[in-house]
């Protein structure tokens, strides 16, 4: 597993839209549209700056997507892992489980967390 396997565009059952681009050999670039208003979530708490192109890194088992929520090393980040789940028709799938982390003196996860809810599994589309 690598990179790779994070890129393109994925969407949960709320309408929540991951854009997943490659950015280098080690970092993508990820944009969050929000499914309720069809726009990237303005972050009050990273300068009002918009949920576009924000920095992200694979975990050191490859098996996740950290997402900077604001600044590498402060606050909070969006983190995918990415899973095989078994689907109701017998077959499986590919999907991203999302969840959210912070940093050890950061308190925006009960904040803010809310901008990227509902945490639901995203499917490529």
């Amino acid at each position: 597993m690598g990179l790779s396997d994070f890129i393109g565009t994925w969407t949960n059952k709320s309408g929540n839209i991951l854009e997943i681009k490659p950015f280098s050999k080690i970092a993508l670039k990820v944009n969050f549209i929000s499914g309720q208003t069809g726009h990237p979530v303005i972050r009050e708490f990273y300068e009002n700056n918009k949920s576009v192109d924000m920095e992200a890194e694979l975990d050191f088992y490859e098996s996740s997507l950290g997402i900077e929520l604001w600044e590498k090393g402060k606050g909070f980040q969006l983190v995918l892992l990415y899973d095989q789940i078994d689907l109701n028709s017998g077959s499986t799938a590919i999907r991203l489980a999302p969840g959210l982390s912070q940093y050890l003196n950061s308190n925006l996860t009960e904040q803010y967390g809310h901008l990227f809810y509902p945490l639901e599994y995203y499917e490529r589309l």
